[in-house]
């Protein structure tokens, strides 16, 4: 076979290809052709699903009842703010021995039972030496004491469990722990003081 023979045959191949060839198309310039596409080869495209998932199902929280001895304390601690509760502890002149306090209540030397300038009249309070570390729980039945420099005025046999009828540091530590109608707060919710000794307590004026 010739040459001319070949590339004839060659050309007819060629122009029959061309002929079944799908006709190509260029890219316009800057790509700003337009592609159609249709709904099938969009979905994959499509943010979330198609439907959307259930709610969850609604969870209750149940809040615990709070501690009534909780809001005891933080109630006291917004009363404390108000007045001066540490300083200088004086105690009665045994003269004054029988006289009516400010409550109407009778003072007595042997019983327990403290003075306070502005608490309110029946409160309690754990009043807290320092020279000794002893505690003692009080109703305040009184008012005083006017000297400036004292912050609690005592009965004597409170200063004397206390300590500061003889020391010479008298400094205290006031802490509410009742309100007027109250009853005192347990001696577990209140810190244990540095020396765990404690009294048979009298209230004033029985």
């Amino acid at each position: 076979m010739t040459d001319l023979k070949k590339n004839l045959i060659l050309g007819l191949f060629a122009a029959v290809a061309l002929a079944f060839a799908q006709p190509s198309r260029a890219q316009g310039f800057l790509c700003e052709d337009t592609f159609k596409l249709d709904d099938a080869a969009m979905q994959s495209y499509r943010f979330g699903p198609a439907v959307p998932p259930p709610a969850p199902p609604a969870v209750t929280v149940v809040q615990p009842d709070p501690d009534p001895l909780e809001l005891r304390v933080l109630k006291y601690a917004a009363v404390a703010v108000k007045h001066r509760l540490a300083g200088l502890a004086s105690y009665y002149s045994t003269s004054l021995d029988g006289t009516l306090t400010a409550n109407g209540e009778r003072y007595h030397n042997a019983m327990m039972s403290a003075a306070h300038l502005t608490l309110p009249l029946g409160s309690w309070i754990e009043v807290t030496a320092r020279a000794t570390g002893r505690k003692l729980r009080l109703r305040v039945n009184d008012r005083g004491p006017y000297a400036n420099k004292f912050a609690i005025d005592l009965s004597q046999a409170a200063a004397k469990f206390l300590g500061v009828d003889i020391a010479e540091d008298r400094y205290v530590m006031i802490r509410i722990i009742g309100l007027p109608g109250e009853d005192p707060l347990p001696g577990d919710v209140v810190d244990a003081p540095a020396l765990e000794e404690t009294a048979t307590l009298t209230p004033a004026g029985q």
